[in-house]
């Protein structure tokens, strides 16, 4: 049943895939094999600007708590990942996939068994649906949990029947790589490719031109960096969003407080960071005040939202509620990168 499934899937990936929606391509400049950085100049997202309400406290279909999310920017809909109510969920990550309203509306979910943690993910919108670009194939990790060896991509399908690693198709950029997510930047058409060999103060990002990546083409590979200029020793990574030569990282645990009692300013460790693909060194890192009222208040990975105007911002997920009542909340910085 599972080889008849994947063999649709790949199917109509391979249809979908002759419809992709692209805003412009980086090209392919890197030497084969290497990780020189050499991404175009872009932008930058400024991280001390005020930060703008986009939903508050919007429940999702399982009870655990949101994990990342990830816009759909030609439709006007986000997609908000979390773990599922199945039985054995945590330790075999088993996760649940909500499609929803930009007002934080639900309409509809789907399941992903043996996955990962719900790290990073991206949404390719095409003419004939969408893609989504996730973490899978969850392995033992520690006591009691699993996380994910390889990236993968499948079609958007609403239903209550979970798919599994043989309905995906599977990418392993890097030999011996676990820990694995992605992001993707539809307006550079990059995907990035957050991994580890070495345990969480090793990890590092590897951004790739999409259309090579779909292809199995690892050999055009625009950078590999280092999370380490961000990254605080005790303080949990919680996501991250690239953009153009730039990376974005979240990290902060849950306010130290029980969790019916809001916060307020100045409390909490929650930092959004920013490294430059192409030169480490150009780095930076600010508390963020984002849902500072919200009680557990726990930061939930990172996304592009493009407004209004069409320029993007950068949004952050923070997590609410207590254990039963979770609830979804999404920030956004008021500036487009400039």
């Amino acid at each position: 049943m599972h080889h008849q499934q994947s063999t649709l899937s790949r199917r109509r990936m391979l249809a979908l895939s002759t419809g992709v929606i692209l805003a412009g391509g980086l090209g392919s400049t890197a030497i084969a094999g290497t990780a020189r950085a050499d991404v175009p100049t872009s932008p930058r997202f400024d991280l001390t600007v005020a930060s703008s309400r986009l939903f508050w406290k919007k429940p999702l279909h399982e009870k655990p708590i949101m994990q990342c999310f990830a816009f759909d920017n030609v439709n006007g809909e986000v997609y908000v990942m979390q773990r599922s109510d199945q039985p054995d969920s945590k330790r075999r990550r088993h996760l649940a996939i909500n499609r929803m309203t930009l007002e934080g509306d639900y309409i509809s979910r789907m399941y992903l068994n043996g996955f990962g943690h719900g790290i990073a993910f991206g949404v390719q919108p095409t003419p004939d649906g969408v893609i989504m670009w996730t973490e899978a194939d969850a392995q033992p990790y520690g006591d009691d949990n699993s996380r994910a060896r390889v990236v993968c991509r499948f079609p958007w399908a609403a239903s209550t029947t979970p798919i599994t690693r043989d309905d995906v198709e599977l990418y392993e950029p890097i030999d011996g790589m676990h820990l694995a997510s992605c992001s993707l930047d539809m307006d550079h058409n990059t995907i990035a490719v957050r991994y580890t060999k070495d345990g969480v103060d090793g990890m590092r990002v590897s951004l790739y031109d999409l259309d090579a990546f779909a292809e199995h083409d690892f050999s055009q590979r625009l950078a590999d960096i280092s999370t380490r200029p961000v990254h605080t020793p005790d303080v949990t990574p919680q996501g991250y969003q690239h953009y153009g030569q730039h990376l974005y990282l979240l990290q902060g645990n849950p306010y130290d407080q029980p969790c019916d009692q809001p916060g307020e300013r100045g409390r909490g460790n929650t930092v959004i960071g920013r490294i430059n693909f192409n030169d480490e060194s150009d780095h930076e890192a600010h508390l963020t005040n984002a849902g500072y009222s919200l009680n557990f208040r726990e930061p939930e990975g990172l996304g592009l939202i493009n407004l209004a105007d069409g320029r993007p911002r950068l949004a952050m997920g923070f997590a609410s509620g207590c254990p039963g009542t979770r609830q979804a909340n999404i920030y956004y910085k008021q500036d487009p990168p400039g």
